[in-house]
């Protein structure tokens, strides 16, 4: 299984850090040009963008990457998974959280990839992990 991990230290504690990754709308400043919709509902109202909901990804009207939630475990763990795209085998979100002091945060963010084509996933990797790592350095600086 082809693996990426970006790992960032943010000057914010875990709860404010929690809650801006937790929402999928913070995903447009991170991954601009890229755009990020909630397109169903959590099953929890006081957190729509939590266990079960599932976001769109793309340019403009055309969004053909889905993500759903999986797993939420505030202040802990957030796991989604790609859904309904014939190119890849497997894809699997993993954002951990780790409060280093009340201060400050380390964020962890594992992506486990197989597209049908194997050279075609460490390509992907290659492109998320820069993607992931200038999008964190973004965010960072916002909180």
């Amino acid at each position: 299984m082809n693996a990426i991990q970006v790992k960032k230290e943010f000057n914010a504690p875990i709860d404010q850090v929690f809650e801006l990754l937790s929402k999928h709308e913070t995903y447009n400043v991170a991954f601009a040009p890229v755009q990020v919709v909630r397109v169903k509902d959590a099953t929890d109202p006081a957190r729509p963008d939590g266990l079960g909901s599932i976001r769109r990804m793309g340019f403009g009207p055309i969004k053909p990457i889905q993500e759903q939630i999986t797993l939420l475990d505030v202040n802990k763990r957030i796991e989604y998974k790609l859904i309904n795209n014939p190119l890849i085998k497997h894809h699997i979100g993993i954002i951990e959280f780790e409060a280093l002091s009340a201060t400050h945060t380390l964020v962890k963010y594992t992506i486990e990839l197989q597209a049908h084509a194997p050279f075609v996933s460490k390509l992907i990797l290659a492109q998320l992990k820069l993607a992931i790592t200038l999008g964190f350095s973004k965010l960072a600086k916002s909180v």
